[in-house]
């Protein structure tokens, strides 16, 4: 009669990982229908909130989330369909703006004619998304891009940080690519 090693109770994965691997389903499940990639960028814009924390100063507890629009194209059209929904117990609110009127917004869409997006919101917690590449290397914190026919995204870490935002290591692990300086 030989001695077994004792039964160890399987490993937990850490709290959010389910949430993000139901997400992950759920996005693959409606790519089995093909979706714009107006839309299919607008759904992670929408997931990728969920993975970002804004000081409690900036997003007091009730407080609605602001999503400024300071871009024009398909992606702020299909941005627009994503108002009302909740992100982490906020509201979203979508708003139209132009560069100079970033005020008041935790995130906001800005374009390759954005000037120093970083200097438009200098010292706020904004997180600024684009799907101009050039962009990352310019303050924004979240691009956006089609890579062989897919929907990718690249994360301007160092910027999100000097902004006082913190992005969650599991939205890191799905980037393409993360700019650390």
């Amino acid at each position: 009669m030989g001695l077994s090693a004792p039964r160890l109770p399987p490993r937990r994965p850490p709290r959010g990982w389910a949430l993000l691997c139901a997400q992950l389903l759920a996005m693959a499940a409606a790519s089995a229908q093909p979706l714009p990639p107006e839309e299919l960028k607008a759904q992670i814009v929408f997931r990728s909130l969920l993975f970002v924390e804004w000081p409690g100063t900036a997003l007091p507890q009730g407080q609605a989330l602001q999503l400024c629009l300071a871009d024009e194209g398909p992606l702020a059209t299909a941005l627009e369909g994503l108002a009302g929904r909740r992100v982490n117990g906020h509201a979203l609110e979508l708003r139209r703006v132009r560069g100079e009127q970033l005020g008041g917004c935790h995130v906001a869409l800005v374009g390759a004619g954005f000037d120093a997006p970083r200097a438009a919101v200098a010292d706020k917690p904004v997180l600024l998304v684009t799907e101009a590449p050039a962009m990352l290397s310019l303050g924004a914190m979240l691009s956006l891009q089609i890579e062989d026919g897919r929907v990718v995204f690249d994360i301007g870490l160092e910027s999100a940080r000097r902004a006082g935002l913190e992005i969650s290591t599991k939205l890191l692990r799905l980037a393409r690519y993360v700019r650390k300086a």
